[in-house]
């Protein structure tokens, strides 16, 4: 918040298990991920956006009633409950959530969307521009999301040059919504493009110089190259 974010993601169910069946474990689990999103609504308050990512770890009937124990917090979306495939799981999540729902980071295409977009899975659409098949691909996407009355928000996360390519690509997009970012990632993530990656008003202020408008910092790349 104090470097002057107006919304916050996170994913507090990433170490419960998949396919669990344990009713009390999933119990357990489910306390524990809605314990963390309110310690973090509490602390950054109802004017600044959350975000909440299940990661897929939920299945449709305890999906369902996650979505209805999240309404006090006021989210901003829910992502991705249940896996993307099949799309009819996520889309009854979908019609039973009072929040918005996102989702669609690991879907390659126009051929993977078109079916997850049909089948009104969510509201917002988020394909990865290192996934989906590029910066064209994602656009022709978010052109297929827009027909179909659909918000665009690309996923992340991803280094300073591939939020740069996606922030390119939105800027272009009448149906953009938001655009992940990792913050404080590396104390050096900044420093891996010239001009340095900055933020201003929550945004990324895009170069009007040709292409993307950064060059890679040879110097950052030699000193943290694996």
């Amino acid at each position: 918040m104090q470097a002057g974010f107006d919304a916050v993601k996170l994913a507090p169910f990433d170490e419960m298990p998949k396919g669990l069946s344990d009713r009390e474990k999933i119990e357990e689990f489910t306390r524990i991920g809605l314990e963390r999103s309110s310690a973090v609504r509490q602390a950054i308050g109802r004017k600044v956006d959350l975000l909440i990512d299940v990661h897929s770890h939920f299945g449709v009937d305890d999906g369902i009633a996650l979505a209805k124990r999240f309404e006090s917090l006021n989210l901003f979306w829910l992502e991705e409950v249940t896996p993307a495939k099949p799309a009819a799981n996520l889309a009854a999540i979908n019609r039973a959530a009072a929040m918005p729902t996102a989702g669609g980071e690991s879907i390659v295409g126009v051929e993977g969307f078109y079916p997850y977009i049909v089948a009104q899975a969510v509201d917002i659409v988020m394909p990865d521009v290192k996934v989906c098949g590029g910066m064209w691909e994602l656009k022709k996407i978010a052109s297929l999301a827009e027909g179909a009355g659909l918000q665009v928000s690309p996923h992340g996360p991803a280094s300073p040059v591939g939020n740069v390519a996606a922030a390119h690509v939105s800027a272009t997009l009448p149906n953009f919504l938001i655009l992940e970012f990792s913050y404080g990632e590396v104390p050096w993530r900044a420093e891996l493009i010239d001009p340095p990656e900055v933020i201003v008003n929550s945004g990324i202020p895009l170069s009007n110089r040709a292409g993307f408008g950064i060059s890679l910092n040879e110097k950052t790349v030699a000193r943290y190259a694996l």
